[in-house]
């Protein structure tokens, strides 16, 4: 009986830290492109970067939620991220961006509410806006 109270009284800490439901998305490097190019998350979760031979991940500023944390990788080596604030976070490879190696993160449920700061930002073109009219197909997808 003593075993089952720690056995519980552990299990529920975890759910209280969240621990046990947040999950690990992968997104893999592949050539010169992200694969997959949108990915849809709790928040919480973890993005893990895999493949990175030759590349990094790098967040786009003023294309991530307010508040949030930015980030930048090594080159060539695997990244993994936790993401906390709920909205779209638009990312690039750095050397082969211009060969549109970008993508999308959604965190949270519904439409993203920095989705209009995305959409006007002057990152907004090239193959950065092409990653974004994935991305609103993906949405329009989801029904947001």
């Amino acid at each position: 009986m003593h075993i089952r109270r720690i056995t519980l009284s552990g299990l529920a800490m975890a759910l209280i830290s969240g621990n046990v439901l947040a999950a690990t998305v992968e997104v893999k490097a592949a050539a010169t492109k992200f694969e997959p190019t949108v990915v849809f998350v709790k928040a919480g979760d973890t993005v893990k970067w895999t493949n990175m031979a030759a590349h990094d991940t790098v967040s786009i500023a003023g294309m991530i939620p307010e508040g949030a944390q930015a980030w930048q990788s090594k080159m060539s080596e695997d990244f993994s991220v936790t993401l906390d604030a709920a909205g779209v976070y638009i990312y690039k490879c750095s050397p082969h961006v211009s060969l549109g190696m970008v993508g999308a993160i959604v965190v949270g449920e519904g439409k993203p509410a920095n989705i209009a700061a995305v959409k006007s930002s002057p990152e907004n073109k090239g193959m950065i806006g092409r990653a974004i009219r994935e991305l609103d197909k993906a949405l329009q997808a989801k029904g947001f």
